[in-house]
């Protein structure tokens, strides 16, 4: 049963999501950009073979994978910030509350990254992407 709470919290978390998106006008196309990263991440991990004894090293690609989808999904949902963060850390806690062992916001979290001698880069940082490509576009 507690293998079955982990999908079903997804798929409310994310129907919740999809209720605020479509709620507002300003957040109109961040349901179809969210999928989209969403759909990435997904034809990366597909792509992604783990050779034999190079543990730390298919750890950091898989990373490099989740900030790739943080840094789409912040992206695509940047007009419904307020709407996105109240879910995204609803799926954090769950995550954490499932125990699932190999959780990517666990495998992945700033914590593990800095003992691997990886560098964070603050969430402020990566918030101000979208900004920037903005403004250099204009």
């Amino acid at each position: 049963m507690g293998q079955r709470r982990g999908p079903a919290v997804l798929l409310l978390a994310l129907g919740h999501l999809a209720g605020l998106l479509a709620a507002g006008p300003a957040c109109a196309d961040a349901y179809r950009g969210l999928s989209d990263c969403v759909l990435k991440l997904g034809d990366s991990m597909a792509t992604y073979e783990e050779e034999e004894g190079i543990e730390l090293q298919g750890l950091h690609r898989v990373c490099r994978y989740w900030d790739e989808f943080h840094t789409c999904a912040l992206t695509a949902l940047w007009e419904c910030q307020k709407e996105a963060a109240a879910v995204w850390e609803t799926l954090r806690r769950e995550s954490r509350k499932n125990r699932f062992q190999g959780s990517l916001f666990d495998l992945c979290s700033p914590s593990m990254a800095q003992s691997s001698a990886w560098t964070h880069v603050p969430n402020v940082s990566i918030l101000s992407i979208p900004l920037i490509v903005t403004w250099v576009n204009l």
